[in-house]
């Protein structure tokens, strides 16, 4: 669920996105990062060390165990030599001893650069791999405006025979909607998880000028994906379909702990910036909400500071004004109204937030699953009780490389 914590051992896990370097080989079009990608500034090997030290500082100190988990962005991380992730891993190692092993690393990659040391990287250094790719659209070109996916669609054949498992981001524009069954079974086909990415905001206004998609256009892609997934005769992973299947399964399982985001209690996702600044998943890069700089500041002071308290009390005032009135809330977390809904345009000038796509989508596989048989609308339960087990199964689905 998205509050990160598993129910069962008590086991809470916390991602801290690390923008490396914002420098890229390439120029998608509705890069969130556009206006730095010639930007050849990378966190020091230094700054990584003193960061992991404030972050386990602060992690080793609490009451129950964690899992950190580095998602590395840029830009192209790996642009960065692969000596660059060897000695920072090794500092890991040495830093988080006492968490023993519960400490991993994940790259998110266009992987169009692909030698014997960088897949030597992939397979024995990084625990996962992301890729991003939009299999339609043309969006993903480099400075030439050429489009990158032959050449990715080629290293990830590479990656299979050196049988390096990874995963795929798709982002979801005007371009491949009309395409989302067969963005679908090409990843059925292959047997790879992957997250449909709906558009968010850019980098500047008009960027999106020609491919932009409104909540209508992700809630008809969406369900599209939920009747695909429902008719495949093998368990596709694609998020967050499975994750709001789950959420309905949830819903109708009898007497089910709810689950709540609740930020103040514990804070799921940090992203952390070039220079060392940190910011929630719904707040990145609003200097009035910068929780402070993990390079100097220890962690404790970030999760304890203004711009931290702040960015909760108005993901909590969001949760209020949308989630307490849902059917649904307890089984869907509140957490895309917290962390999404800016991200994604829900929120009007008058500050209201539209919970368009979370709400219907749930809606539309509730009604699917009671046309299936499988949920009894009657008594308001599921017609098989050993589907609770499906439910906790997605449930544990490992997340994919975080968005940001």
């Amino acid at each position: 669920m998205s509050e990160s914590k598993n129910m069962e051992t008590n086991i809470r896990k916390v991602q801290f996105v690390i923008k490396s370097s914002k420098f890229c080989n390439l120029r998608c079009r509705y890069c969130y990062e556009f206006l730095e990608l010639g930007n050849k500034a990378a966190i020091t090997l230094e700054q990584l060390e003193q960061m992991y030290k404030h972050i386990a500082s602060y992690y080793l100190k609490l009451a129950h165990p964690v899992e950190i988990e580095f998602v590395w962005h840029g830009g192209e991380p790996l642009l960065q030599p692969p000596d660059y992730y060897w000695q920072t891993f090794e500092q890991q190692q040495q830093v988080f001893a006492e968490l023993r092993g519960n400490v991993t690393n994940t790259v998110q990659t266009n992987l169009t650069i692909l030698n014997k040391e960088s897949i030597q990287l992939l397979k024995n250094g990084f625990d996962s791999v992301g890729i991003s790719i939009d299999l339609f659209g043309g969006l993903r070109v480099n400075k030439a405006n050429i489009d990158s996916q032959k050449k990715v669609l080629a290293n990830m054949n590479r990656l299979e025979k050196e049988n390096i498992s990874f995963s795929c981001i798709t982002v979801l524009t005007k371009l491949n909607l009309p395409y989302v069954q067969e963005i679908y079974k090409f990843y059925e086909s292959r047997n790879i998880s992957f997250r449909i990415l709906p558009l968010f905001n850019g980098a500047f206004d008009g960027q999106h000028t020609g491919f932009e998609i409104d909540d209508n256009d992700v809630l008809k892609a969406f369900c599209t994906l939920v009747d695909l997934w429902m008719e495949s005769d093998q368990l596709v992973v694609v998020s967050p379909i499975v994750e709001y299947i789950a959420q309905i399964l949830h819903y109708y399982t009898p007497n089910c702990e709810p689950y709540f985001y609740n930020k103040l209690e514990w804070e799921s996702i940090y992203l952390v910036n070039v220079n060392g600044d940190v910011y929630s998943y719904a707040d990145a890069y609003n200097p009035n909400f910068c929780h402070g700089n993990l390079f100097t500041t220890s962690m404790e002071e970030i999760v304890l500071g203004i711009g931290h308290q702040k960015a909760i009390a108005a993901a909590e005032k969001r949760i209020i004004s949308t989630c307490t009135s849902c059917r649904y809330f307890g089984s869907c977390t509140g957490y895309p109204v917290a962390e999404l809904s800016i991200s994604y345009n829900q929120i009007d000038k008058q500050g209201k937030i539209y919970c368009v796509r979370e709400k219907e989508v749930l809606q539309h596989i509730e009604i699917r699953l009671i046309q299936a048989g499988i949920i009894d609308p009657i008594n308001g339960s599921l017609k098989n009780i050993e589907l609770g087990s499906l439910s906790k199964s997605l449930a544990a689905i490992p997340a994919l490389a975080s968005p940001v």
